[in-house]
């Protein structure tokens, strides 16, 4: 295999939007931004692309202070003004569905994305990439919760490395995400790994992993004013007690139908006891400029 072709492999089997792990009685929980995050990689390890993906995440929960069905209806635009640097944004449509509101559905936009990603040395690394890069999701919600947790600012660095070889490759993550609210300031992070393989003489990508998180620390706000260290949860959240820790099983498939296009989906399926959703997937259709 050519290194442009394993670097398409690559893309496509990784080039799936934020993920569909939004369980918003937790909006913006550690969790969620690390599936987002893996699934939002494109190019070798998330190398700098120019792409406009258009994408469908799902979210079901069963249980919780909110729980229901959503659906975010998503355009993503990147632009790679070098070879080693881009910047995202995602705009989405947000519908939910509340299990304790006989079935009302509630319509409007949701919070938006930015997304920054560097990728050193790109013109020369191809089946060894490093790449770091930062998001943040913007207070920008227009629609209500039966348990609302207000306006939301998340900011999360990471950093993930990628291997590739003739058929496979294998890649690690590390996500740290500050959740601020007005009902506190949380930390969390994420540690994630996942192999794939490239079938069908290249015109099917399958990726499979796992991400495990944990809360480090919560400064819950107090009634007076200002905020304390607190080993709990935030209001308007549950299980996500200091030290605690949820697994989410992954899974990536793409059709590479044309060397620029594809289409592309995700699965997230939480498999520890503490978990913030039921089930989670996404599909889209994304072009490479």
């Amino acid at each position: 295999m050519s290194a442009r072709l394993a670097a398409r492999m690559l893309a496509a089997a990784l080039a799936l939007t934020p993920a569909a792990a939004r369980a918003h009685h937790v909006p913006g929980h550690g969790a969620s931004e690390g599936v987002r995050t893996i699934n939002s990689l494109n190019g070798a390890g998330g190398r700098a692309n120019t792409r406009l993906l258009l994408i469908n995440e799902f979210v079901y929960t069963g249980f919780g202070l909110n729980p229901g069905t959503m659906d975010s209806l998503s355009v993503v635009g990147e632009y790679a003004p070098r070879p080693w640097l881009s910047m995202a944004l995602q705009a989405p449509l947000l519908m939910f569905r509340a299990a304790d509101t006989q079935g009302e559905t509630r319509v409007g936009y949701g919070d938006t994305r930015v997304q920054l990603r560097f990728t050193p040395h790109a013109g020369k690394l191809i089946h060894r990439v490093l790449t770091a890069g930062l998001n943040a999701s913007l207070p920008t919600r227009t629609v209500r919760f039966t348990v609302d947790p207000g306006p939301i600012v998340a900011v999360a660095p990471y950093v993930v490395f990628t291997r590739t070889y003739m058929t496979w490759y294998w890649q690690v993550l590390a996500i740290a995400t500050v959740d601020i609210r007005r009902a506190g300031v949380a930390v969390d992070f994420g540690a994630s790994g996942q192999v794939g393989a490239r079938l069908a003489n290249g015109k099917v990508n399958l990726g499979v992993g796992l991400l495990l998180d944990t809360r480090l620390a919560a400064f819950c706000a107090l009634p007076e004013g200002g905020r304390e260290f607190c080993p709990g949860n935030r209001a308007g959240e549950l299980y996500r007690d200091l030290g605690t820790a949820r697994g989410t099983g992954l899974m990536a498939v793409a059709y590479n139908f044309h060397r620029r296009a594809s289409l592309v989906g995700s699965l997230q399926v939480p498999f520890t006891r503490l978990r913030d959703y039921t089930i989670g997937w996404s599909l889209g259709l994304q072009i490479f400029f």
